[in-house]
Order: C-alpha cells, then sequence, then structure tokens
C-alpha cells in the first residue's frame, strides 16, 4: 500500500537530483542518498522537514561526495555512505560529523 512521496527535482533542501539510496535510521528518520546534488539528506519520519544534510559540494575530500549512491546507518548511529565516482566509503556521525573514509 502507497503511503506517501516527498521531494521534488531541484537543488534546494528536500528537492533531490536522482535520488538512489534510501534507509531509516533508529529514530525513523528517512536517509536519502541525493546522488547528483552530492549530498545526504536526513528527513523527519513523515519527510516534512529535513533535519540535517551531509555534504553537497563535489570533490573528493573529506565530507565531499562525487555521486552517492547508497546509504545505510548502523547500530551506532553512523551514517555511512558509498561515495561512487570517488570509489570509497565514508562514514559519518549522527549529526554529519565526518569520522572516517576507505
Amino acid at each position: 500500500t502507497f503511503v506517501r512521496a516527498f521531494g521534488s527535482k531541484g537543488t534546494a533542501p528536500g528537492q533531490f537530483d536522482r535520488p538512489q539510496g534510501v534507509c531509516v535510521d533508529g529514530d525513523d528518520s528517512i536517509v536519502v542518498a541525493d546522488t547528483f546534488n552530492h549530498r545526504i539528506q536526513v528527513f523527519s519520519s513523515d519527510g516534512a522537514a529535513v533535519l540535517r544534510t551531509v555534504g553537497g559540494t563535489r570533490g573528493s575530500g573529506a565530507g565531499q561526495f562525487s555521486h552517492p549512491i547508497g546509504v545505510c546507518v548502523d547500530g551506532a548511529a553512523n551514517i555511512i555512505v558509498a561515495d561512487s565516482c570517488n570509489h570509497r566509503i565514508q562514514q559519518f556521525r549522527a549529526d554529519g560529523t565526518f569520522v572516517r573514509a576507505f
């Protein structure tokens, strides 16, 4: 059964450009890999509010992305991102603070 849809095409908070990865964290927040905007957006459980954004600048530095395509949240609430075109995985704390890349 369809529950809801949210977002539209664009670059503003709450908008997407080819989102590919989605997961739900332990607080029921919705975490989205916004691939062509080179960022991760974390939404309230109903999708109505952007709680925080991780990244948003295309690049290869710590906390930057080049086409993130997958995202998950581990048991410690860390956000783990498949940073596709940088050929790496990046890890962030729940508040979006960069932890490491490997």
